[in-house]
């Protein structure tokens, strides 16, 4: 078993970001290489809420060989990281990310072999399995990195605001679960959920439902979990009614609201007891590096919140700080942008797109 031994102890944030730190692997349609980039779920969260000025500490697990400038550099940006825990094995929690032009992406070789440069194997790994998510050996290595709250009590009790990255759901749920009996009311929490883990956890997933404040799932995830618990296939030829029912379906087991995440298509955003959709639109802007957009969104979205208490408004901020991540490669780039900046963005989103009500 691995033995968890924290970095350092700095005063706590109120915003969290809990979930995975990773190496990334990108290759884009055009064939840009880019390896072994900062990356992970909760890092790009934090990024999103950051780029606000909000006040974040992250909370991840981290190999023994993992780069220590890594964190020297998100500290340097204000990220708080004296909750990530260093474990006494490799940092096997590698991601592989093959684009497609239409922006789709994956990260099977087999699968993206026809968009792989020729030269690709000279500075990636392309043989090794680690990186291929939901396969088993990947989901043998990721409870190891999972980060465990009650271990920073001192932190949790200090946030207002936390988000929970895709992680192993029963940890998603031991976390969560930690947070509303240590605040209550008095915290907001979202989550997002991991595709990859359905078909083990997602009947037994109501417990966590009924810890969260926000569902941010992307439409692939919503897909996959509401398959598992309700048995209704959202990609079949009635996919609006069935998203639609779907999201109602899980608002009625505790969430006050739920955003899904549709990639260029924006997102749609429906709240408790609602009736109809609201269309939530993408800042328009270069796409270089789609990775870890989502999880930006969802950063942003919290850092929204904490300004506004309005959830739709919130979304717009979401919409933000994922355009500032796509616009370049990794995640540090969009650590070096001002809140001022986010704001400007914000005012033309507003400004250039009415909010759609949608018909289901």
């Amino acid at each position: 078993m691995a033995t968890h031994e924290p970095l350092s102890v700095n005063s706590a944030s109120p915003f969290l970001a809990v979930g995975n730190c990773t190496l990334d692997d990108v290759v884009t349609p055009d064939g840009q290489i880019s390896p072994r980039q900062l990356g992970g779920n909760a890092v790009y969260a934090a990024a999103g809420m950051r780029l606000w000025g909000a006040d974040v500490s992250l909370v991840s697990v981290i190999g023994s060989d993992y780069p220590t400038i890594w964190l020297d550099q998100l500290a340097g940006a204000g990220i708080d990281v004296s909750a990530v825990t260093r474990i006494e094995e490799p940092h096997l929690l590698r991601s592989r990310a093959f684009y497609f032009p239409d922006g789709s992406r994956t990260d099977r070789i087999e699968e993206a072999k026809s968009i792989i440069p020729d030269h690709a194997g000279e500075v990636i790994d392309l043989e090794s399995e680690y990186t291929d998510t939901g396969s088993p050996l990947h989901r043998r290595i990721w409870p190891s990195f999972c980060p465990d709250l009650t271990q920073w009590a001192h932190i949790a009790s200090k946030a207002s605001y936390a988000h929970l990255a895709p992680g192993p759901l029963p940890c998603s749920r031991a976390n969560a679960t930690f947070l509303k009996r240590l605040h209550g009311d008095q915290i907001v929490i979202t989550f997002d959920w991991p595709w990859w883990d359905w078909d083990r956890e997602g009947e037994v997933d109501l417990e966590l439902l009924q810890c969260l404040d926000y569902l941010l799932p992307s439409i692939e995830e919503l897909a996959v979990h509401a398959d598992a618990l309700f048995d209704l296939d959202v990609r079949s030829e009635n996919e609006g009614q069935h998203v639609f029912e779907s999201a109602r379906r899980l608002l009625a087991r505790g969430p006050k609201g739920i955003g899904v995440k549709m990639g260029a298509r924006g997102m749609r955003f429906l709240p408790y007891e609602g009736t109809k959709w609201t269309q939530i639109p993408t800042y328009p802007t270069q796409a270089v590096d789609p990775t870890g957009a989502g999880d930006a969104f969802c950063g942003g979205f919290l850092a929204g919140m904490a300004r506004t208490r309005n959830p739709v408004e919130a979304a717009l901020f979401g919409a933000v700080s994922a355009s500032f991540i796509i616009e370049d490669f990794g995640v540090l780039h969009a650590l070096r942008v001002e809140p001022e900046q986010a704001h400007s963005r914000l005012e033309k989103l507003l400004g250039q797109t009415g909010l759609q009500q949608l018909d289901v």
